[in-house]
């Protein structure tokens, strides 16, 4: 009785060491497989990261002033691109900046329509370009109107009266204009000539009873402004000749 319990029990052991060697078995394959796939993976998919990863080129560039407005000739453009770019140009002017942010203002802007052609290179090397407009171009009148003739010039002496008093006095300018213009004597008491300004002329009327005289000093004050407010002031004085 006890030879078969003792035998039973050896059986017993044994079956459960060989359904433990088994059980392990089958865990360390999965296990080695598991590793084996998950370092593949990691080894794959780094890899392909590495291969495939790198800096997006730029596809756009926002302007500004936008498209449409009217600027001088000298106007300085902001550029924005949509990814970072190593350098830039803006009808060919080169562009100072980095990155997203870049700044410009291009040479041969002239009066009327005009359009950007905003040149870049991306951080691969790779080229961009983008047209963008139509802009106005129109510079601003900063030029003070001028006398291109005048019956009298400042300083003149020994000026004939009879023919300004027949006549009267006449400025051309070399441009429109509009103000006044008027004749005093040395005094500066105002003769109260005719005065008329229009055009690019003004002039004066003689008046009966404030005719010239001769041997006498007169100032013609002239206060006049373009279309675009820029002033011109003059004080022509001059003298008549002796009276023969």
């Amino acid at each position: 009785m006890y030879q078969l319990t003792q035998h039973k029990f050896w059986g017993v052991l044994a079956l459960i060491i060989s359904i433990m060697f088994v059980v392990f078995m089958v865990n360390g394959c999965g296990n080695d497989d598991d590793d084996d796939d998950t370092t593949n993976d990691d080894d794959d998919d780094t890899t392909n990261d590495d291969d495939d990863a790198g800096p997006p080129p730029a596809t756009s560039v926002m302007v500004n002033p936008a498209a449409g407005s009217t600027v001088p000739s000298n106007q300085e453009f902001s550029l924005t691109f949509d990814q970072g770019v190593t350098a830039a140009t803006v009808n060919g002017t080169a562009a100072t900046g980095s990155g997203l942010n870049w700044t410009a203002s291009p040479a041969g802007l002239s009066q009327g329509s005009a359009t950007l052609n905003v040149g870049w290179t991306n951080r691969d090397g790779s080229p961009g370009s983008q047209a963008v407009g139509p802009y106005t171009i129109d510079d601003p009148d900063v030029v003070a109107p001028s006398i291109t003739t005048g019956t009298v010039a400042d300083g003149d002496s020994d000026v004939d009266p009879a023919p300004i008093n027949a006549g009267g006095f006449r400025f051309d300018f070399d441009e429109a204009v509009t103000g006044s213009i008027k004749l005093t004597d040395e005094a500066g008491a105002d003769l109260n000539w005719q005065a008329n300004v229009g055009g690019q002329t003004a002039t004066l009327t003689a008046i009966a009873g404030q005719e010239l005289a001769n041997e006498t000093t007169y100032i013609v004050d002239i206060d006049v402004k373009d279309g675009a407010g820029n002033a011109t002031t003059a004080q022509l004085t001059f003298v008549t000749k002796p009276k023969e």
